[in-house]
């Protein structure tokens, strides 16, 4: 088994269209773990194929930023009354609760996604695509790995768009997966990060070269008991998987400490409130472990203020 440290790392959505459909592609392949088969001309595929198969949560994270002029005027034919009238064509965007409009000296800054876009029927509106632009609402999308535990805690966030790495399709009896399963260190133990034979990690001698704690009884055993217990889990995975269950069956055994991977998708105004929620000294400390750090890096990179 493999024990590593939580982490995270914010996505950059790169340029224009094609760079909406490379996000999607992105985002969308952490699930089934799928990111060898990217390619250079990948992306639009991967994102018809989702389209067609009705799966819109991963369309969320293509971020699209128009810009209009905001008095441009549409006439419509009254579904009741049948007579001509007019409307501002971005009453849509802002009865969206999935869009975000800024309008400044008669030019509208639209932020939206694309699966705002494609089930709504406004896909003409990319003829307005642009960068995003300091009066835009800017959407940012972050990589987690954490355990699972904390991944439950993070996607109540539920304004958020959210992909998750798939216990359901992700075979780790696989090469790609080395054969094994991958643990989160909680940050309450001191363990160094590493592979781990079972049972190695049962011979005390091992376990003084992971832990400063080796000497205390208390901890040593704790440390043990851990180990041990997320050890076995992953033999018992392993067997059953070997015994003819699917993936989706076998990860019933599967613990909280189980790493995976989560990436998130909001608004600034979204994360604020996560950080609000994720960094107080009553949050869980994982959490905390991650969304303090991340706070940081958004205050540096000016997405929020201090």
């Amino acid at each position: 088994m493999k024990l590593i440290k939580p982490s995270f790392k914010i996505w950059n959505q790169p340029a224009g269209l094609e760079g909406v459909y490379k996000q999607i592609e992105k985002v969308g392949r952490v699930c089934y773990k799928s990111e060898d088969k990217m390619t250079e001309d990948s992306a639009k595929p991967f994102v018809d194929r989702m389209i067609k198969s009705g799966h819109g949560a991963m369309l969320e994270h293509g971020t699209v930023y128009l810009m209009k002029e905001s008095e441009f005027i549409n006439t419509y034919i009254h579904p009741e009354e049948g007579e001509e009238q007019e409307y501002n064509s971005l009453f849509k965007y802002y009865d969206n609760p999935y869009s975000y409009v800024v309008e400044k000296d008669n030019i509208a800054y639209i932020t939206t996604n694309l699966r705002v876009l494609v089930e709504n029927g406004w896909l003409d509106d990319l003829k307005y695509l642009c960068e995003p632009t300091e009066f835009h609402e800017k959407r940012i999308t972050v990589h987690f790995v954490c355990d699972r535990g904390i991944s439950h805690e993070f996607v109540r966030h539920r304004v958020m768009s959210f992909a998750q790495e798939s216990t359901r399709y992700c075979n780790y009896s696989k090469d790609k997966f080395g054969n094994e399963l991958t643990f989160i260190i909680p940050n309450w133990l001191d363990i160094p990060e590493g592979n781990y034979e079972i049972p190695a990690f049962w011979d005390k001698e091992t376990c003084k070269l992971m832990s400063k704690y080796a000497g205390d009884e208390n901890t040593y055993a704790s440390i043990q008991t851990f180990l041990s217990g997320i050890g076995l889990s992953e033999q018992q995975y392993l067997s059953l998987i070997e015994d003819g269950w699917k993936p989706q069956q076998a990860r019933a055994i599967l613990p909280n400490a189980l790493k995976t991977e989560l990436v998130v998708t909001g608004f600034v105004s979204d994360w604020k409130h996560f950080f609000f929620l994720r960094t107080p000294m009553n949050a869980h400390p994982q959490a905390r472990e991650l969304a303090i750090p991340l706070q940081e890096e958004f205050i540096e990179r000016k997405y929020i203020n201090n």
